[in-house]
Parts: C-alpha cells; structure tokens; sequence
C-alpha cells in the first residue's frame, strides 16, 4: 500500500475550504482512481471530486509541486509518500 496526502484548497461553494486527506491506496493506483476513492469517503456528497475536476474553471493540479494536466489524470500512477493538491482558482481586485 502506499500512503498519500491530498490537499483540498479554495472557495467551493462560497465557502473557503482548506481540507487535507491522508489516503492508503494500492502502488500504482492511477489519480483518477484516487479520486473515485475519495468520492465514495469524503463528507462533500456523491461525485464531489469528479464536479470539481469537470468546473468551467477547473482546479490547479498539483502532484509534489508540479502543475499536471487534467487530461492526464488516467496516466499517472500514485507511488508511497506522493502529495496531490486541488487548488481552486480565486479572483478578487
């Protein structure tokens, strides 16, 4: 098993969201999957994570500090000591 912090950031629904989850997944276990995984745990409601990722302004994506490309989520696998961040966009003036 390998064990991996997800971090959740932002406004998400007028509400500033500043959540951390630490995940055991299988090695190898695809960011799509740990998403699905989340979804079925986190107290967000059904597909949370799955609505965020599809938002006309979707989050920034971060695994160990480099930005990944959402399309790109079924091709990276998750190893032991991996850190994901959802960073939702914010704007202000």
């Amino acid at each position: 098993m390998a064990k991996v912090k997800v971090k959740l950031a932002g406004m998400i629904d007028r509400k500033m969201v500043n959540q951390v989850y630490d995940e055991e997944v299988a090695e190898d276990t695809r960011l799509t999957e740990l998403f699905k995984q989340l979804d079925k745990k986190a107290g967000w409601g059904k597909s949370y994570f799955k609505k965020i990722l599809k938002l006309p302004t979707p989050p920034v994506l971060l695994l160990n500090g480099e930005q990944v490309d959402l399309e790109k989520l079924a091709e990276i696998s998750l190893k032991d000591g991996d850190e994901v961040a959802l960073l939702m966009p914010m704007a202000g003036g």
